[in-house]
């Protein structure tokens, strides 16, 4: 992992409900997988972002739609 998913990595684990770490832990996988293998698109990216908000500390949604907005430019 690179320095920069590994940071990203990090945060969004940092604001994951904490009976919800291994289901995000599984996502961000399969999410860095698929980047790698350049078979992240919108529509998967569609049906996992609903998933991965829930795993989220409420008050901290915001501040990670903000991250995941500026990291998706970079793909």
């Amino acid at each position: 992992m690179k320095a920069e998913e590994q940071k990203f990595y990090d945060f969004i684990m940092d604001r994951t409900k904490e009976d919800r770490k291994e289901d995000m832990k599984h996502l961000l996988a399969e999410l860095m997988e698929r980047r790698a293998t350049d078979k992240l698109d919108k529509m998967y990216l569609m049906g996992v972002v609903p998933r991965a908000l829930s795993y989220l500390d409420p008050d901290s949604v915001n501040e990670v739609k903000k991250v995941v907005s500026e990291f998706s430019s970079k793909l």
